[in-house]
């Protein structure tokens, strides 16, 4: 039977073009929704960029006829702007009736209660399909988007492997494979004994890649278990253009991928620059309230980001002072400020990455997982040749209102680019930040 879809305004600030997913069903936008969307139209960031696009597509349907009596969709279902079942709400006595949510609310118990066919409220608001619940309302959340990724403890794959063959990886480093392995993989090769090898696969897979502890120090930083081996293998290899760090607070993502970024600009002069950026939640936020020149308005935001590289540099801007210092000369200028004089380093804010074409950096995105899958889509299309994207996240820690842990960009990358030999992931689940934090995560 077919079922009338009434659709949230946070459904179409989510996915503009969330009407054309419903196939043959009936699509109902509330009028109450249409001056919701219209409030957020002239937002500056991302919001009021779909509000927009919603706008556009439906002042292009209007070619097919009035919005208020329907309108055709491809697939055969059909479009209507409902513009009744507003004057006598029929919700709980003191229920305000000015606003919007209990409007598009009065819309769906209305609706059920004169139509025979299923009338279901699709809205990404938790609240609102609490409160659909509470009324007898059919809810549901806006499942189009939503991918799931296995289980950390699932990432990797598990390879038995004979004498021979851990004989042949501890020798020569590299072992072909007959049976075809998932491309650019981390493996945990286990021997005889019960020894688990740090193993990646190769992107044709058909050879695991032995990852040895000693000669992963990368600028500095020693890997501290085998994820990190594993991080470091993709970050340094430059065949993978696209590499996904997954994991919660404390793992090492943005310094292991700060860290791989320096030493593939600054030694090996393979990349041009590291660019460093994060969002501002809600994406794009307009942040020139704040006092202060660009970059001390971008400075909290970017913060994370600043301490892993003093971190990272301290070491290098000791020696530093040091030399200075015996040449009777003060410290003028720190190794981060040296780097961004040399346009070795920049650090930004994703407002002003939008519209740019950003060849031969190292690009690392922190919190990705706040992002949109236009959003991560928009970012990565800005990548020139010869620039790697590295993306950083924890899917338990979204603070953006409409994503939740399957719905983010972070989680359409891992799942829409696994296979493809340009890209890797790796999901890191041991905290190495401090004894103390990794309590804290385990127990509170």
């Amino acid at each position: 039977m077919e079922k009338a879809y009434v659709l949230d305004t946070s459904v179409l600030l989510h996915d503009p073009k969330a009407i054309f997913r419903f196939e043959e069903n009936e699509v109902i936008i509330p009028y109450a929704v249409l001056e919701e969307v219209e409030s957020t139209k002239r937002s500056p960031d991302s919001i009021g960029q779909a509000a927009r696009e919603v706008i556009r597509t439906l002042d292009q349907l209007r070619d097919k006829g009035q919005l208020a009596d329907g309108v055709p969709l491809g697939g055969g279902g059909k479009l209507r702007i409902e513009l009744n079942h507003t004057t006598e709400p029929l919700l709980p006595l003191l229920s305000d009736p000015a606003l919007t949510d209990n409007r598009i609310l009065t819309v769906c118990v209305n609706l059920a209660a004169e139509r025979q066919q299923p009338v279901v409220l699709v809205t990404k608001d938790i609240a609102m399909r609490v409160k659909g619940d509470a009324l007898g309302v059919e809810t549901q959340d806006y499942y189009n988007d939503k991918v799931n990724l296995p289980a950390a403890s699932e990432a990797a794959l598990s390879l038995s492997l004979e004498d021979a063959e851990a004989n042949r990886l501890l020798a020569e480093e590299k072992l072909s494979w007959e049976t075809a392995l998932p491309v650019n993989a981390c493996v945990k090769g286990v021997t005889t004994d019960g020894h688990i090898l740090p193993l990646v696969s190769s992107a044709n897979g058909t050879e695991l890649v032995y990852v040895q502890e000693h000669k992963r120090v990368t600028w500095g930083i020693f890997p501290k278990n085998s994820e990190q081996n594993w991080a470091l293998q993709m970050l340094n290899n430059p065949e993978i253009r696209l590499v996904s760090l997954i994991g919660p607070a404390g793992t090492g993502k943005t310094l292991l991928a700060l860290a791989s970024g320096l030493e593939q600009t600054v030694q090996a002069g393979v990349y041009a620059g590291v660019l460093c950026a994060r969002p501002i939640v809600p994406f794009g936020k307009d942040i020139g309230y704040l006092p202060g020149e660009k970059e001390q308005k971008v400075r909290p935001y970017m913060q994370p980001i600043y301490d892993n590289l003093e971190f990272l540099l301290r070491p290098k801007r000791e020696r530093e002072r040091d030399r200075d210092y015996e040449n009777g000369a003060a410290v003028v200028e720190s190794a981060i400020d040296l780097l961004k004089r040399k346009n070795q380093l920049e650090i930004e804010v994703l407002t002003y990455i939008r519209g740019r074409s950003i060849p031969n950096q190292f690009m690392i995105i922190d919190e990705a997982q706040n992002l949109s899958v236009h959003e991560v889509k928009t970012i990565i299309t800005r990548a020139g040749e010869g620039t790697k994207i590295v993306l950083c996240g924890d899917q338990e820690q979204i603070d953006h209102p409409y994503l939740d842990k399957q719905s983010n960009g972070l989680a359409h990358v891992a799942s829409r680019m696994q296979g493809k030999p340009f890209y890797a992931q790796v999901y890191l689940v041991q905290g190495e930040r401090s004894e103390l934090a990794s309590w804290a995560a385990e127990l509170l």
